[in-house]
Formats: C-alpha cells, structure tokens, sequence
C-alpha cells in the first residue's frame, strides 16, 4: 500500500541532511509552529530529519497511513548509603534516576531519556484527512506500579484540510477537532535539545488556521486558532495519582492565539506570537474570585542556512494575572497552567500574578554537510554539533522566588561507521543565578548503534556524571515536590532502543 503524507518527524541520530525528494513537502509544511503530529519529545543524540511518504494525488486518491515514534529506555541512578548494615550493599540503585530532570521544573535537560510510544494513523485524500494520535509516557510491562496519568491513550483527533487552490500564491491548511500547537521551536524539525517550547503549548477542542502567502523569494505567514476544553475536574473531586492530581480549583480553560511571519527564500523566518489563554469559570474561582489569565507576546528568528546549519533565537514575554484558575490550556515551559507556573515559577505568595521574560536558542551544524561540495545525504561519516541555552527572567511580588535562571549546553556526535556513532553532551544548569550552590552540571557521553548510516533504529548506552551543588535540590514523593532532604544521584546508566516509522 502506498503511503500518505506523514505528519510526524523521524528523529535520526547522526545526520541532519534532508534528501532531495523530500525537499518539496517540506517546503510545503514550514509554518511558524509545530505540527500536531509530530512527538512531544526532546531530540535524540545528534541530528534531525523529516520523514515523508508519498501523497495522494487527488480527491479521489484515499490512502490509509501508519508511522510512530518510541523511545523504550532502562535508567539506573546510582548513588551510596552512609551507612550500610552487614546484609546491605553500599552502592543503591534507583529507577527513575534520583536526580534534578523533572519536565516541568526549569532544571530539565533531556539527557534522562525517557520512555515514549506515539503512533499517529491517518486516513484521507489531498482535500482532507482524519488523524488519531495515540501517546504515553511510559509502558506497563516495566512499572513498579500503574500510573494511569502516564497512559495518556487517544491523545489528539482531527480533521487536517489542505486548500492549494484558493488563489495564485495563496495555500491554507485548517485543523479542527482536538490537538496541540507548539510555537517557539528550537529545533528545525522537532521540539530541540531541552524538549521545551519556546512560546508555549497550546492543549484543548477547535480550530487551527495556517496561511501562506508566496510573493516572488517572500513568503507571508499568518496563523490563528482557537481552542478550549472539553470538560473540568468536577468540585468535591479528591485529587490522587489515578486523575493526574486534577485541580477542582482550576477552571475550564480557553486559549485565543495569532502568529505573523516573514519568509526570505526558504533562509531567514521571522515570526511574532500572542497567544491570550483564559479562565472564566466560576465554578473554580468562587462567587467572589478573580477571573485568571495569562498572555505570552514573543517574537523569533530562524535561519536555515543549508550547510551552514540551522540557527534559532527567540524571546517572550508572558505575563500572568491570578493564574491559579487557568488550566493546562496554555503550558509554559512544560508548566501544567496557572499552577504550574506558581510553583516552578512565581511562588505561592504571587497569588498567580507576575511576570516571565524567557529568552533561548539553538545552533545545530554537520561537518559533512559543509565541507562536502558534492552534498551530504548522511550516507557517510559526519561530525554534528549543537549549542543551546536557555534563560529566564522572574518579575513577582512574591521574593522568596528565584528571579533569573539560566541554562547552558552543547552536544558533538561523530558518526564513525555506519551501525556506530559516539556522542558526549555537557549541560550546565543554574536554576537560581544569585546563588551558586543550586547550580549542577552533568556530562553525558553515549555510543549510538544503528544498522546503516540512514537507519530508522538506533540503540544508546549512555553514562552520565552530575556535578552537584550544595543546595542542588530534586523532587520526591506523590506528587512530586521540591525536597531538599534528598541526596541527588551523581551517576546513571541507560540503554535506550528507538525506532521511526
């Protein structure tokens, strides 16, 4: 069976080549955002590159798709006890690694690999297609205990529709039903190095409206949508492990969000973005509590400048107002909402009100790819490098809060043969700048097998060293908070098997 144009990525690990017969489908599916489809997940060591079958021809042309992503990790953090009895050893071993990586805290990095399964199906012609998206986080068979907020099921169902005709020049896409947006993608394919959006998560039921507008080497881009969900955590409701710890106390959320842009020759895309995600529930806020919103304006640039590899910066300014009440409708950097960004961000003493300026980039480079005059297809060896980092600005009332973060790395791949690659990534980390002793930094050094320079596969044996402050401060317990009780794991071990289709 001939297959559909995919809407997902596939993630390779040592190349960031896009082949010739791809090149006309992905110029057709640049946006300013991230597609549905393709997986919420950091990048894996070394490059990416889009996959794209063949598409339907016509209206008549109905085809039937099948691709996915899965990242199957085993993760050992080891760490010592002070002091052992006779039948106890004094190396411990923990699963998940104890260790300050958590994706909705500032301290996330991605080196933790983590478990992920998604698998989108498709059905349609040029005109329209139906998708459903199944995700989760982690697979049953190697749980200590069922964490039902981990099996996410049908996570996305939506209509795609693909209007080329409307007018000379002119190409709109429309999505509607129930999905995520991302804007303030580091990565030129994929979310980037920290798994993190830039601007924001958009979650929830509506409408997406993607137009381009072609006018000699300029490219216009505007995109709207509207989205809100389908239901709230009922009052009376006891947050526990089996709901994801659902908030009664959070509203119905809705988010209104525009996106303009300017494309020169397929080089440069500058983008601005506001999005307005709201609550006006009551139901939540009480007879007499304040409606909660929050607002991000941000504007970014991305260059990609073929050989000379793929360039991302951006800046957003997100400002809160009794936020307590806003849902996961809009997730800042991985936040779940107004609650998320009181605890990871403004403090419990904000009352939801305050201020982030986020400011991050992204610099990915092949060697091959630009000393190779007769271009690169990844079909050889090939040194990859990326630089990233990642800052935050806190402005609040509440000033027991940290109020500027950054974060720094890099990753090199040298891709020797074609079943073997070796990586080392180095991450630096301050989740409080005035004060040192939060800080950590952790190096991780990895062997990549494959079974071919282009392979679909990839196996990675990692070791990776936390240099730890005095105050370095992970999260325990269920939920998971901030404990500084807790001893950080310094080393783990893993073996992660991905595949792509």
């Amino acid at each position: 069976m001939k297959r559909g144009l995919k809407l997902g990525l596939v993630l390779l690990g040592a190349t960031a080549t896009l082949p010739a017969y791809a090149q006309e489908a992905e110029d057709r599916s640049k946006s300013l955002g991230l597609a549905p489809g393709v997986p919420q997940a950091a990048a894996l060591p070394g490059g990416t590159q889009p996959a794209f079958g063949e598409k339907s021809t016509g209206p008549q042309d109905w085809r039937f798709d099948f691709h996915g992503f899965f990242t199957a990790p085993l993760r050992v953090g080891l760490n010592t006890r002070e002091n052992p009895t006779g039948d106890q050893s004094k190396l411990v071993l923990h699963a998940p690694p104890v260790v300050p990586d958590d994706r909705e805290t500032f301290s996330h990095t991605s080196v933790v690999p983590t478990p992920y399964a998604q698998m989108n199906f498709s059905y349609g012609n040029s005109i329209v297609t139906g998708n459903v998206i199944l995700l989760a986080r982690t697979a049953n068979v190697s749980t200590g205990f069922f964490d039902p907020s981990s099996q996410l099921g049908i996570n996305d169902v939506f209509l795609s529709f693909n209007m080329p005709n409307l007018g000379k020049n002119m190409h709109f896409e429309i999505n509607l039903g129930q999905f995520s947006n991302r804007y303030g993608i580091m990565g030129e394919y994929d979310e980037g190095r920290y798994g993190t959006p830039l601007m924001a998560r958009t979650n929830g039921a509506g409408e997406n409206i993607i137009g381009r507008f072609k006018l000699d080497d300029i490219t216009l881009y505007v995109e709207q949508g509207f989205q809100g969900q389908s239901d709230k955590a009922p009052t009376g409701l006891v947050s526990d492990g089996w709901n994801g710890f659902a908030d009664p106390n959070v509203g119905t959320g809705y988010v209104n969000h525009v996106h303009a842009g300017v494309g020169i020759k397929s080089f440069a895309t500058v983008g601005v973005h506001y999005m307005n995600g709201f609550s006006q529930d009551d139901r939540a806020t009480g007879p007499l509590g304040p409606d909660g919103s929050i607002n991000v304006l941000g504007a970014d640039l991305r260059l990609t400048m073929k050989k000379f590899g793929h360039f991302y910066g951006g800046v957003s300014l997100v400002k809160a107002e009794n936020a307590r009440s806003v849902s996961r409708i809009v997730e800042v950097l991985n936040t779940r909402g107004g609650p998320g960004l009181i605890e990871n961000y403004l403090g419990a003493a904000s009352g939801g009100t305050g201020k982030l300026l986020i400011y991050g980039g992204q610099y990915d480079l092949s060697l091959a790819r630009l000393l190779r005059p007769d271009g690169f297809k990844g079909d050889g060896p090939d040194i990859f490098f990326s630089v990233f980092g990642l800052g935050v600005k806190v402005t609040t009332d509440d000033k027991t809060v940290a109020t500027n973060k950054l974060k720094l790395g890099a990753e090199g791949t040298y891709s020797i043969l074609p079943w073997l690659a070796a990586s080392v990534r180095y991450d630096m980390v301050k989740p409080d700048v005035d004060y040192d002793s939060y800080n950590f930094a952790v190096i991780s050094p990895r062997l990549i097998f494959r079974t071919g320079w282009n392979a679909h596969d990839q196996v990675t044996l990692q070791y990776s060293h936390w240099f730890n402050g005095a105050l370095t401060t992970v999260r325990g317990g269920f939920p998971p908070k901030p404990d500084v009780t807790i001893i950080p794991d310094q080393d783990m071990v893993s073996l992660s098997a991905s595949m792509w289709w």
